[in-house]
Parts: structure tokens; C-alpha cells; sequence
């Protein structure tokens, strides 16, 4: 199989980098997080595992994708690529975890969104109405998983269009492999349009998911930018350093998906609806989906001082590590200097803000 090589070089090194960084922030997060972090740790330690899961998945199934035409598809190159039980299941849930990994971003942004401008609905991320969460979250899976196995699979209309163009650029049988994705149309000899409704259905419910995620990342996003600004107008200059990091967290929070999920797979999904044929180009979407779960834990574990400096303190050599450990130590003094001039709407409900 002609898979290109900075294809798998990719798949591997976002493999090795997410595991390792998303277990260093597990452990950071069970053992560094100050009680203070409320409910925020859980969810924290909930997006890192799965981050981890979406890592683990995504070398397991090695994806790789193609386009042509009216089409594209996602198939497992791994080597349960010819295993006629294994690799359907493993495919379908690399694309489930695809999606659900746009729902935990949604869910973070709706923690923070609470969190700094409704504190007083902070609640309902506490228990018993936190379980509404992870139902909302295994409520998706189970309909995404479906979605894409019983409308998005393969079948012998799609086997015959894509046979050609597989052989041809993967010296593969496509009746072979395991994939998924959409057959939006086929134009006829007449020139008739032929739509696929089945295809269109499974892409239907799959946008409706990805739309209301990315809505409701930017407009939430959008809406604690503002409130920061406002605050930041109100507090001393100490206070303001703060609001600042929290500030850099989630603007790099929101770029970095928006750049390496939203952007390339919008890119794959809309290219066949107006004919235009990526081919072997769209593996840069397997690129790219493959080392954003190394880069997420990376953005963490760098805004969230007490990670870093911890992190920091282990790395650097001995010698320095007593003026490092004096100089953090001044940085926590100050932010506690900084917390008594906060506003009444961030002092009472500091508990569950970073």
C-alpha cells in the first residue's frame, strides 16, 4: 500500500508525543491541581484521558484518506487493514472519536463560559447534575458510531466508483479494505444527477454535530474574551496579569482545533460536493487530526502556571533550580497579593476559575 510516507511519519510521532504528554498531564493533574480548580480538575482529567484514548485509536486504525470526485473516503491502513472484523470497528471508531472530541471542546467552553460570566449556575457541573455530561457525552457516541457504520460504510455502488482510483494511487482492492465515508452523488451517462441519500443523510448528521461544537466554541469564546476586557478594566494591574494568561489559554485553545480538526476536515467534507478531487492530498487531514492530541496537553501544561513551573523545576539543571523554585515562589505571592483586589463577581466564585 503506497500510504505516503510523512502520512505515517506523522501518525507516529503525534502517537508518542500525546501519550507521553497526556499522561504527564494526568499525573500533574491528579497530583499538582490545587483544590481550588473546583470541578474544572474532573473535566480537565476527562478531556487528557480521552485525548489519550483519540491517540491510541488513531495509530491503531492509521488512517488514510482519499477524494475523488464526488467522494472521499477514510480506510484503515494498520495492520488490521484486511481483518474483516477488527478494522470496521476500529475505523468507525476513529471517526467516533473524531467527533467526540469536538463535543469535549464544546464542553470545555461551556465550563468556562459559566464559570466567569453565570458563576451562580456553576452547579450544574457539580454532582448529581455533572452526570448530565457524560450522558450528553455517551449519547453522541452512540449516535455518532451508528451514523457512520449504517450510513457512511462501505457498500458495492460505492466499491465499484471508488475500485479504479484505489488500485490506482494504493495498489489496493477496495473491496478489501475497511472504510468510511460519502457518496454524495453519481452523474450519469446522460449527465443526470444521482444523489445518494444515504451518504447525504450520514454527512447531514455529522455537519448538525460539528457546526453546533464550533457555534458554540466561537460564540462562548467570544463572549469570555469580552467579559475578561471588561474585568481587566476594573482590577490593578496585578489582577490583570492573571486575566492575561487565562486570556492566552483560550485563544490558543480555540486556534489550535480550529486549525488541525474544524479547517481540514470542513476542506475534505466540502471539496466532493463541488467537484473538486484532493486525491492523495487528502491525507493531510490524517496529518493534521493525528497530532492535534499532541498538542492540546502541550497548551495545558503550559498556561496553567503550577504545571509549568513543576515541570520547569524537574528539567532544568540543579544547579538553577533553587533561584527557579525563589522566583515561583514570588509569582504565587503576588497572585495572592493580586486576589484580594478582584471584583465581587470573580472573589466569590474564584474556587471554580483558573
Amino acid at each position: 500500500m503506497k500510504i505516503p510516507i510523512v502520512t505515517y511519519l506523522a501518525e507516529y510521532i503525534g502517537f508518542f508525543v500525546a501519550f507521553f504528554a497526556n499522561m504527564t498531564l494526568i499525573h500533574l493533574i491528579l497530583t499538582r491541581t490545587r483544590s481550588n480548580f473546583g470541578s474544572y480538575k474532573y473535566l480537565m482529567l476527562w478531556f487528557a484521558a480521552f485525548s489519550l484514548w483519540y491517540s491510541i485509536i488513531d495509530i491503531l486504525t492509521q488512517p488514510a484518506m482519499h477524494s475523488y470526485l464526488n467522494s472521499y473516503i477514510v480506510f484503515c491502513a494498520s495492520w488490521f487493514k484486511y481483518d474483516p472484523v477488527l478494522a470496521p470497528i476500529i475505523i468507525t471508531s476513529y471517526c467516533t472519536s473524531y467527533g467526540l472530541t469536538l463535543v469535549l471542546l464544546a464542553i470545555h467552553f461551556v465550563y468556562r463560559y459559566i464559570a466567569m460570566i453565570h458563576p451562580n449556575q456553576i452547579h450544574y457541573f457539580k454532582y448529581p447534575k455533572a452526570l448530565i455530561w457524560p450522558f450528553l457525552f455517551i449519547v453522541v457516541a452512540v449516535f455518532w458510531w451508528c451514523n457512520v457504520y449504517f450510513l457512511l460504510g462501505s457498500n458495492a455502488t460505492f466499491n465499484s466508483y471508488l475500485n479504479e482510483t484505489i488500485y490506482e494511487n494504493y495498489q489496493e482492492r477496495i473491496e478489501r479494505l475497511s472504510y468510511i465515508g460519502p457518496l454524495y452523488f453519481i452523474i450519469g451517462s446522460k449527465g443526470q444527477i444521482q444523489l445518494q441519500w444515504k451518504s447525504c443523510l450520514g454527512m447531514i448528521n455529522v455537519y448538525c454535530i460539528a457546526i453546533t461544537t464550533l457555534v458554540t466554541i466561537m460564540s462562548l469564546g467570544f463572549a469570555i474574551y469580552k467579559k475578561m476586557q471588561s474585568v481587566n478594566d476594573m482590577v490593578a494591574e496585578k489582577t490583570r496579569a492573571l486575566q492575561k494568561q487565562l486570556f492566552h489559554a483560550l485563544v490558543l485553545q480555540t486556534i489550535v482545533p480550529i486549525i488541525f480538526m474544524y479547517t481540514p476536515t470542513t476542506v475534505l467534507f466540502i471539496c466532493p460536493i463541488i467537484g473538486v478531487e484532493l486525491g492523495m492530498i487528502a491525507n493531510m487531514t490524517s496529518i493534521c487530526l493525528a497530532l492535534y492530541p499532541a498538542l492540546d496537553p502541550l497548551v495545558v501544561m503550559y498556561f496553567i502556571r503550577d504545571y509549568r513551573t513543576h515541570l520547569l523545576s524537574e528539567l532544568i539543571p540543579d544547579k538553577r533550580k533553587l533561584n527557579f523554585v525563589n522566583y515561583s515562589e514570588k509569582l504565587n505571592l503576588k497572585r495572592n497579593v493580586s486576589s484580594t483586589t478582584r471584583i465581587t463577581s470573580i472573589t466569590k466564585n474564584e474556587t471554580e476559575i483558573i
